[in-house]
């Protein structure tokens, strides 16, 4: 019983910090692309930082996992058994006035508001239908009247794109 909590909890921790860094990985992948400005080559700059991330995340797991083992309590095979504790209800004479008691709208309203500033962000991966298409390659497009075709460099067509007369025709 001691050997599955330690796996499920270990597991546990594991699979978490593997999703966080890969979350960082992917946020790493976009900051390293703008080390292309500054003249440095950004295959190392990925190396070296993923590999710092990479270290941290180990680093995080180990004392994560062995500080919750040490936490963790599980009763021995001979202990008494074990009983679910009971609430006591304490019952106490309270008086209030019907002004006292705030009404159900301001509440709703005060529920609301609490929800507005905890919102989580949430990070999602995008997934493209179509391959990026990037400003100098090379198009085929469409008008969607005439049915006239033609080639050309994305950045040329772009405005032509946003205009809704053209569409892009896959090759």
């Amino acid at each position: 019983m001691i050997a599955d909590f330690e796996k499920n909890i270990t597991l546990a921790i594991v699979d978490e910090a593997w999703k966080k860094h890969l979350r960082k990985m992917d946020e790493l992948k976009q900051s390293v692309q703008l080390a292309v400005h500054e003249q440095k080559d950004p295959l190392l700059i990925y190396k070296f930082e993923a590999f710092k991330l990479f270290s941290s995340m180990l680093n995080g797991v180990n004392k994560e996992v062995i500080s919750f083992l040490f936490k963790g309590d599980l009763p021995a095979q001979n202990a008494p058994a074990i009983q679910e504790a009971k609430q006591v209800k304490v019952k106490e004479n309270y008086k209030t006035s019907k002004d006292e008691v705030p009404n159900s709208d301001t509440l709703a309203e005060q529920n609301r508001e609490a929800g507005n500033t905890q919102q989580r962000q949430v990070t999602e991966t995008i997934v493209r239908e179509m391959p990026k298409i990037n400003r100098n390659d090379t198009v085929t497009i469409k008008h969607v009247m005439s049915g006239k075709t033609d080639t050309m460099k994305y950045k040329k067509a772009e405005s032509m794109l946003h205009s809704g007369e053209w569409i892009i025709v896959n090759d």
